[in-house]
């Protein structure tokens, strides 16, 4: 089964969860998932124990962490997991940078400073570049609500000096 499948089917799980179905139906849902969560934190337990960053390996794959996130089971805390996800996005923020500036019970503040390079460049990039920040932190960490990202002004262009003597001089004149 490749990705686009998963996502699809795990899109369709989500779209029966919230249809308003059968009690006994969501009753053996979640005993299923609980059934599985079982099962999955002792695989993640005889991970652990086997050492080598094997439990981490594991999670590295997208649906296997998506499963190990829904029962508590992923190895990485969440401020990990997010600067994982933001070094991935990295090529998608047009040279901008962004960096956790707190994660607390809800709510995930970001930073975004702009590329260095950008000169109040467009609006576009830097909307871009919190979207994509967004996304990677809504995919890593979905147990938090709110992502709020701040961002930095672009720096002020350097100031040009141009020496009084300059402007002092008579027109057609040489110095």
């Amino acid at each position: 089964m490749d990705d686009h499948e998963v996502t699809e089917r795990v899109r369709r799980v989500e779209e029966l969860l919230e249809s308003g179905t059968d009690p006994r139906a969501v009753e053996l849902a979640e005993a299923l998932l609980d059934l599985y969560g079982e099962a999955l934190a002792r695989v993640m337990a005889v991970a652990a124990a086997a050492g080598g960053g094997l439990p981490e390996r594991i999670a590295a794959d997208d649906l296997v962490a998506h499963l190990l996130l829904l029962h508590g089971l992923h190895p990485l805390d969440a401020p990990t997991r997010i600067r994982h996800a933001l070094e991935g996005a990295r090529d998608r923020l047009g040279g901008a940078e962004a960096e956790i500036v707190s994660v607390e019970d809800d709510l995930v503040r970001l930073r975004l400073r702009p590329a260095p390079r950008a000169k109040g460049g467009c609006g576009s990039t830097a909307a871009r570049a919190r979207s994509a920040v967004e996304q990677a932190v809504r995919d890593a960490a979905p147990e938090f609500e709110r992502v709020l990202v701040e961002e930095e002004p672009p720096a002020a262009p350097e100031p040009v000096v141009i020496p009084v003597e300059s402007l002092l001089r008579a027109p057609g004149t040489r110095a």
